[in-house]
């Protein structure tokens, strides 16, 4: 009986307890006569300090003429809890089913009195939940196969105008050297290299579908070091990619952000002499996304250097046009 009654305490001040809602010692003693367990304030106050002696976050304070106790919390602040909850609700990559029970298990980690709060959510995000529910199952699968060094397999699909999924090469499996995920534009990529084509490649993973391990190993080209994934996201704008060369870009102060937060703030930006434009030189991989982000500014951006691309800028504006 006293080894379930401790376990009751705890379970109590931990579940119902905390700083702003402490449990005075009637509500106790009420709490576990419920679950059968006689009690006097006695005892419970021993039975209190015995938890804390066995290292439980146990605490005491005055109310009024009682002693209430509650159970310190050291996990999350409700803030924490909050931006997590957000992030969850805000991503594209969880199915909504998913999202509610994930949001259900975060919030209860700040107990019942937050709990409540936490999911009442006035912040609406303007995305379109993922319904290929076997994401997580996928990334399972590509995450064991880092650890492993393996290949993997996979097909690979889009959908037509009735949303019907059409899968690529008829349905012929993708074997790839797995490299990094890489969480863009609200999507999880897979960043591979493929030796069949002897090529770098960026599959989507909502769209990837049966994924499996392989048992053959990755190549060295596929063992790509942190520093250069780390800056691969800035060159491939929306992970399309495209031949990396380096550019050199003109713009006014307006956009000086919008350089920084593209390419990043170690990004090198010079004051133009005599002038209110700056310039900076970044690597980027010429691609109809690279187009589309540039085409965004034209009286405030334009390319300097070098020639082949101001030419192939100057075909990309006649298109459009």
């Amino acid at each position: 009986m006293q080894k379930n009654k401790m376990l009751h305490l705890t379970e109590i001040l931990s579940q119902e307890s905390d700083a702003e809602h402490p449990i005075a010692t009637n509500a106790l003693l009420e709490k576990l006569s419920a679950y059968g367990i006689s009690c006097d304030r006695r005892t419970l106050a021993r039975d209190m300090s015995q938890l804390q002696d066995m290292n439980y976050p146990v605490k005491c304070i005055r109310v009024g003429h009682s002693n209430a106790f509650y159970m310190e919390q050291h996990s999350f602040s409700l803030a924490e809890l909050k931006i997590i909850i957000d992030a969850i609700q805000a991503s594209s990559v969880i199915p909504e089913d998913m999202t509610i029970a994930l949001t259900s298990k975060i919030a209860s980690l700040g107990g019942p009195h937050c709990a409540e709060s936490l999911l009442i959510n006035k912040i609406r995000f303007n995305i379109r939940k993922q319904t290929n529910t076997s994401v997580f199952d996928s990334i399972a699968v590509i995450e064991e196969s880092f650890s492993r060094q393996k290949q993997i397999s996979f097909v690979y699909f889009k959908h037509d105008e009735n949303r019907n999924k059409v899968y690529k090469h008829n349905k012929e499996r993708y074997i790839v050297d797995p490299i990094a995920l890489i969480y863009e534009n609200n999507y999880y990529y897979l960043r591979c290299y493929i030796q069949a084509i002897k090529d770098f490649r960026n599959f989507r993973i909502d769209r990837m579908e049966d994924v499996q391990h392989l048992e053959t190993d990755i190549c060295k080209k596929a063992l790509v070091k942190e520093n250069e994934l780390a800056t691969y996201t800035s060159k491939a704008i929306k992970m399309y990619g495209g031949e990396e060369t380096e550019v050199e870009l003109e713009f006014d102060d307006s956009l000086i952000d919008v350089v920084y937060d593209q390419f990043g703030f170690e990004t090198k930006i010079k004051r133009l002499e005599k002038s209110n434009l700056f310039s900076a030189k970044v690597r980027v991989q010429i691609s109809r996304t690279f187009w589309g982000w540039y085409f965004q500014f034209p009286e405030k951006m334009r390319i300097i250097s070098p020639q082949k691309v101001l030419v192939q800028c100057q075909e990309w504006a006649r298109q459009a046009l």
